[in-house]
């Protein structure tokens, strides 16, 4: 299984809903959290979105809740025979019916695509004017959102003084499965939860106030006092127990907590080191700098029987062209990690994978490979992968 794309991680009221977004570059909160994740299995693409509230207020959930009726209408359109355009139209109808008609400027202009080898195709969308038909076996990635929903002050406090939300003035909500089209109509294959019972968490209480519950109160009393005061007498196996569940938290978390400074301080340590060796001028320079690849000189160099839509391997010259838009382009065989046939005995699809910048070159990979990366990694583009069929 690998990954269609690095996962997206939103938090903070700082929320991008395309394929193409990133996750946030500050620490996650602990407040309206949405998570995309998009993975690949034997060449075909998935992908999969959740929000999780935590400490939501009513406002909040209220949303959310609109927001599984919108997808559940939605659903219902995603049958043979239907256009694709169907989707959208069975959102916005669905919101006009509940008395949401504020919540339509909220909708994405794209609710999907169809996906399969390719991960996203431009041609199947899911959009208002799509005139394309359903058709049985297809299979789609259905993806609602709300993006830029205000959150009222009067909304905010009802939470409690500690929770994150407190600094919330407007969020988003996504959820986004993968649907496969069958006489029946639209079919869920990620089953994973996403009621609200499933993606809510409550990690600080609501501010308890109540008035004329004078037992209440003592007892709140009495508890504060003990945990100040312990007085060493005879406490109940559930309050020991959570009692020793909080602590086990606090350790874990105490230990994550280390080992993110450990890894930062290991990073740091690193990257000294390449400092140190990159501005090192003495010693033997064919082991400093990194040589440069030189396939062809010049195109006409290229071999004569290569075809416009040819994979060929150039033994003389080390390396392997590969048609990109019809023209024949040379790369060299040091610059391949590995080649991937997803069936070797109905071998239909080739994957080349490259060695890239941003990701772990490997022990196997040649010395002078992983010096031009980490030449030319500030600022070039590298090719991860290219698939043929």
């Amino acid at each position: 299984v690998q990954s269609c794309y690095f996962p997206i991680v939103q938090s903070g009221g700082e929320y991008d809903f395309k394929v193409s977004a990133q996750s946030n570059s500050g620490d996650v909160k602990y407040d309206v959290i949405t998570v995309s994740l998009g993975a690949r299995y034997q060449m075909y693409c998935s992908n999969i979105a959740r929000t999780l509230l935590v400490d939501p207020p009513k406002h909040v959930k209220e949303t959310y809740e609109t927001l599984l009726g919108v997808y559940q209408s939605c659903l219902k359109a995603m049958a043979p025979g239907y256009p694709l355009k169907a989707v959208y139209g069975a959102a916005v109808k669905y919101l006009r019916s509940e008395d949401k008609e504020d919540l339509i400027a909220s909708l994405p202009k794209t609710m999907g695509f169809s996906v399969g080898l390719d991960f996203r195709d431009p041609l199947l969308v899911l959009n208002a004017k799509s005139t394309v038909v359903f058709r049985e076996g297809m299979v789609f990635n259905l993806a609602l959102s709300f993006a830029g929903i205000k959150l009222s002050e009067s909304a905010r406090s009802l939470v409690n003084s500690k929770s994150a939300v407190k600094e919330l003035s407007k969020y988003g909500l996504v959820i986004a499965d993968m649907v496969s089209i069958t006489s029946n109509g639209g079919e869920f294959m990620t089953k994973y939860g996403k009621a609200l019972t499933d993606i809510s968490y409550t990690i600080n209480d609501e501010d308890e106030d109540d008035d004329g519950d004078e037992d209440g109160k003592l007892a709140r009393k009495i508890a504060q006092e003990e945990e100040a005061n312990p007085t060493g007498g005879r406490r109940s196996g559930r309050l020991a127990a959570n009692s020793s569940s909080a602590a086990d938290a606090e350790g874990a978390a105490e230990r994550e907590r280390r080992q993110i400074q450990l890894m930062a301080r290991r990073n740091e340590e690193r990257l000294r080191e390449l400092a140190r060796n990159s501005g090192k001028k003495k010693g033997d320079e064919k082991t400093a700098k990194a040589e440069e690849l030189d396939s062809y000189k010049r195109t006409k160099d290229l071999p004569d029987n290569v075809l416009p839509n040819q994979v060929k391997v150039d033994m003389a010259n080390q390396c392997v062209i590969l048609p990109i838009c019809g023209n024949p382009v040379p790369f060299h065989i040091s610059t391949i990690k590995n080649v991937v046939l997803p069936d070797p005995d109905a071998a239909a699809y080739l994957r080349i994978n490259f060695y890239t910048a941003g990701m772990a070159v490997g022990k196997d990979a040649p010395e002078n490979i992983a010096k031009l990366v980490q030449k030319y990694a500030p600022y070039a583009t590298f090719i991860r992968e290219m698939t043929f069929r």
